[in-house]
């Protein structure tokens, strides 16, 4: 199983995306979630989201 450069760039763009809302989220008063406020785990999450997404077959 190889990975793609479309996969690869929705992993790296996923995980970028993820780092900023997570920097963006703990700096506010109140956490939203702890999914989005921590900067570590949206950052991997994120990077899992843009993965799958561009890893699904053609429908």
């Amino acid at each position: 199983m190889s990975l793609s450069l479309i996969q690869i760039v929705g992993t790296v763009v996923g995980g970028l995306l993820g780092y900023v809302i997570g920097k963006y989220f703990s700096k506010k008063a109140m956490p939203v979630c702890p999914i989005l406020c921590n900067p570590t785990i949206s950052t991997i999450y994120f990077a899992l989201l843009g993965f799958l997404l561009t890893s699904s077959k053609n429908i």
